[in-house]
């Protein structure tokens, strides 16, 4: 308890912070530590905050640390500012600002120490949550005491950030001092037999309390089996004691997760017992007479959760599943749908038709908040049914809805699959093939999409609503596998006639149709058209797609707005769709963030397995291996090929172009031009094969001009040239595409003055990989047409685009290239930078800190750069760990007591002029 109290009091007093860990087995006394420091810190005139964790609450967004704003007699928050923080349960990014604004402004006037008890069953966004204001708030004097089970918790909330964090773990009290708890309860000293009945108590300062009266008295013995089984019995002789309103009460508080409101509690013993009048003040009363329950505020709770468990274990599991089912259907009537899933999904036995109804209706509110959660509910919900409930066909419908929406492919194509084979009615068949168009779609397997959408259309009753979504799912299948402007004209028909026809389905499908045509011929803002269409229908299944179309427009501000809509993490929970991940990914590539856009690769890849959408793994892994091949990194690029090559589902007509794309880039990566002029010719004589990855195709390397070395590598740069200047011509005013197109058109000329233009071009570019090729390929001109000085200034700025973005492979070409008209930069020999001290500090690193040492928050450096917060924070913590710091006060004079003032002014101006 001293250790304890030090560490919080002097992390509080001193100004900088910090986290203490207690951690232990139930019955422990963790609970019994945390108050008592939450007493004495408040004697101390520190400002108090706490709370717990429940275990069903771990499917309520939030609700732990959203609770401690409006904990203690002098809450942090007013009435209102918690109504608008609540609200933003469902937005994590935007939670995690208010929240950390209203701590800063807290730690400002008065030290803070915040407790969490029972962090074991915290849910996944506050643990986001914790990680993050923990991070956020380091060098403010707000010290956080976390108490759980788990001995693990400094890996989940602290993240290796370089923060005061002390862990103490409880183990259990020594016999000695259980001897010494029974004397005083008994008034005497318990005999030998007692005494070796304590030492089976394992340590337990809570099942000593319970039961040390008991075991003094039966000196029988038996060990800590015996021990639990006393104290269950105990629990379940009180419980059986009850009156039976005031035992349904209890089993319905445990049933509950530990904490019921009252008035909650009131409904559900009215509805069990069919009399709305039942007495429940007098059960409550009675409940609470037992030593059973406890009130807390405006809820029933048990004084430990040793008591919860041993009454749900006390309850029959018939019975359980009752209460569980009654909770479920509560929560679902109330709006609380992840408590509602969470209580059905304990409910579900195979079956069970009423909890599986249950499940799918909360899973069709979660899709757009929680599609992870989501999709989780709609497949257990068609596990728990019966094919031959009449139920069935109904419930299945709905569940083959939300996962194909929650694109878990696999899962949505089998009950599809399970539905046809029991219905005979075509227009159910029909409506179902279209509604699995998408999950065949992702799942890369459009010639089965094409044969499916066929089959179903050959059936003779078909109503026209279902003719036109079966004729748009098709034209979906041809949009994927035909190119040309015959296919687009082909969409655009279908597309008509789902309009004249009226039907919702029909028109969103065609429109999706519409869009892959346009996209595949390079019609971008044609798809965009047809995504925002589907926008206006009120469906947001598109808004991914809609995305990954702005940035192929270089609207790369828009793309990234809409994103946060359904993103909002930056921290890339793994609770979110597949495309949203897909969208990430390329908006991290395209502007240079090769880490972030490995990261979300990664996650896509990892998404796309195991749901299996298999098209947005592949992509995952042409983006992994492109990483890498900018790196420089050719062994790890060969084997992410590899691994699309494993991708066996995909459809070929859709996997070879991007694997022919990357292998030829591969090839010109190791200075093989006959490879890489081998794999890529056929590709781009096949009208459009390689559209959806060309944009990948190394044009801004000096590969391009070795290319007028062969007969067949003319053909090719004629190739590159000749698609480049389709693509701009159908998107004009695009710098990306027609600074490109100028580039390759002026670099096959040998045309100088053409190649500048192209070069001013692609500096408007928000890439910065083309901005750098732009500049590569007029600095070699320039160089060849004999002004070297002029040539070296574009190779520079081509140096400083790459060695920004980590593109070590084009910048080692560069400095070759520089090397060799006889330069030499002193900032070549700073490459190898230390990984310690100021000097290891990256520009962006330099810059949030000089902000944050000039007094700056996390919220108003990321306004001043332009950046988010979480971006702050991740820069941050670099920048403490690099100059081996603590708080922002050593930030501040770490730098300028190291005459680290010149960059600092700097950064601040360039902070201050974006």
């Amino acid at each position: 308890m001293a250790r304890a109290l030090a560490v919080v009091h002097a992390a509080a007093r001193h100004g900088r912070g910090g986290v203490l860990l207690v951690s232990g087995p139930p019955g422990i006394g963790k609970t019994a530590l945390v108050t008592e420091v939450r007493r004495q810190s408040s004697a101390l005139k520190l400002r108090v905050v706490g709370g717990k964790c429940d275990e069903i609450e771990q499917v309520s967004p939030g609700a732990p640390v959203i609770a401690l704003l409006r904990s203690g007699r002098h809450p942090l928050l007013e009435a209102s500012e918690y109504e608008e923080i609540s609200v933003s349960a469902s937005e994590p990014l935007l939670l995690v600002e208010r929240i950390a604004t209203h701590l800063e402004e807290a730690a400002k006037a008065q030290p803070l120490v915040i407790t969490l008890d029972d962090v074991h069953w915290v849910d996944r966004t506050s643990r986001f949550l914790l990680r993050t204001l923990v991070s956020r708030l380091a060098g403010l004097p707000v010290v956080w005491v976390f108490a759980g089970r788990d001995s693990s918790l400094k890996g989940d909330l602290v993240c290796g950030d370089p923060i005061l964090v002390e862990e103490i773990p409880l183990g259990p009290v020594a016999t000695a001092d259980l001897v010494a708890m029974a004397h005083d309860r008994l008034g005497r000293m318990p005999g030998t037999r007692a005494r070796r009945f304590l030492d089976a108590l394992d340590g337990s300062p809570v099942l000593a309390t319970h039961l040390i009266d008991q075991l003094v008295r039966d000196t029988a013995g038996g060990g800590v089996d015996r021990m639990e089984a006393q104290f269950h019995g105990s629990i379940a002789h009180r419980l059986a004691a009850l009156p039976e309103v005031a035992g349904h009460l209890v089993q319905l508080v445990a049933v509950a997760g530990g904490v019921l409101p009252t008035r909650e509690a009131a409904g559900l013993l009215g509805a069990a017992a069919g009399d709305e009048r039942v007495d429940s003040e007098g059960a409550c009363e009675q409940a609470i007479d037992a030593g059973l329950l406890v009130v807390n505020g405006a809820a029933l709770g048990f004084r430990h959760d040793l008591v919860r468990e041993a009454v749900y274990a006390s309850i029959d599991a018939s019975r359980r599943h009752e209460i569980h089912r009654a909770l479920a259907a509560q929560c679902l009537a109330a709006g609380r749908v992840p408590m509602a899933a969470a209580h059905a999904r304990e409910a579900c036995r195979p079956g069970d038709t009423a909890a599986a109804a249950i499940l799918i209706s909360a899973a069709e509110t979660l899709v757009d908040p929680n599609p992870g959660e989501a999709g989780e509910c709609a497949a257990l919900a068609f596990r728990t049914l019966r094919v031959t409930q009449p139920e069935w066909q109904g419930l299945s419908r709905r569940c083959l809805a939300v996962l194909c929406r929650t694109e878990r492919a696999t899962d949505a194509v089998a009950v599809a699959d399970a539905i046809a084979a029991q219905t005979g009615d075509a227009d159910v068949l029909g409506e179902v093939e279209a509604r699995v168009a998408s999950a065949l779609w992702f799942g890369g397997r459009v010639d089965e999409l094409r044969a499916r959408t066929g089959r179903a259309l050959r059936a003779a009753t078909l109503s026209p609503s279902v003719t036109a979504r079966l004729q748009a799912a098709g034209t979906l299948a041809d949009a994927g596998l035909a190119r040309g402007d015959t296919a687009l004209r082909h969409t655009e028909a279908v597309l008509e006639e789902a309009r004249s026809n009226g039907d919702r389905e029909a028109v969103t499908l065609a429109l999706w149709a519409a869009a892959v045509a346009a996209g595949n011929e390079s019609r971008h803002l044609q798809a965009l058209r047809h995504y925002q269409d589907i926008r206006s229908l009120a469906c947001t299944d598109h808004l991914a797609d809609e995305i990954a179309e702005l940035q192929s427009l270089d609207r790369h501000e828009h793309a990234q707005a809409l994103l946060r809509r359904l993103h909002p993490d930056s921290e890339r929970l793994t609770d979110v769709l597949p495309a949203v991940h897909r969208a990430q990914m390329w908006l991290d590539f395209h502007l240079g963030r090769l880490d972030d856009a490995d990261a979300a690769a990664r996650a896509l890849a990892e998404l796309g397995l195991r749901l299996g959408t298999q098209l947005l793994a592949l992509e995952a892994f042409v983006v992994q291996a492109a990483v890498s091949l900018l790196r420089g990194d050719l062994q790890t690029a060969s084997a992410q090929l590899k691994r699309a090559e494993g991708l066996t589902h995909i459809d070929d007509a859709l996997r070879d172009p991007a694997l022919a794309v990357m292998r030829g880039w591969l090839g010109a990566a190791q200075d093989d031009l006959k490879s890489a002029v081998e794999v890529l010719l056929p590709l781009l004589r096949d009208t459009g094969g390689a559209r959806p990855y060309r944009q990948l195709l190394p044009w801004w390397t000096g590969w391009y001009e070795e290319l007028g070395s062969t007969p067949a590598g003319e053909d090719l740069a004629h190739l590159m040239a000749e698609a480049a200047h389709t693509t701009a011509a159908r998107n004009p005013g695009v710098p990306s595409f027609e600074g490109v197109a100028l580039n390759l058109l002026g670099r096959r000329m040998r045309d100088l003055e053409m190649i500048e233009r192209s070069a001013k071009m692609l500096a408007a570019s928000p890439r910065p990989l083309f901005r750098a090729g732009g500049a590569e390929s007029l600095g070699r001109a320039l160089l060849a047409a004999g002004r070297r000085t002029e040539g070296l200034e574009q190779l520079d700025h081509a140096w400083d685009e790459y060695h920004t973005i980590g593109a070590h492979h084009p910048r080692a070409a560069v400095q070759r290239a520089m090397r060799e008209a006889g330069a030499r930069r002193v900032k070549w020999c700073a490459v190898a930078t230390p990984n310690t001290g100021s000097i290891a500090l990256s520009k962006a690193e330099q810059r949030v800190a000089a902000l944050i040492s000039a007094g700056h928050t996390n919220k108003s450096a990321a306004a001043e750069l332009g950046i988010s917060v979480n971006t702050i924070g991740t820069h941050l913590r670099s920048v403490f760990k690099k100059l081996n710091i603590q708080s922002r006060v050593q930030l501040t004079n770490a730098l300028h007591g190291h005459g680290e003032t010149l960059w600092l002014t700097e950064s601040s101006g360039m902070a201050s002029s974006s």
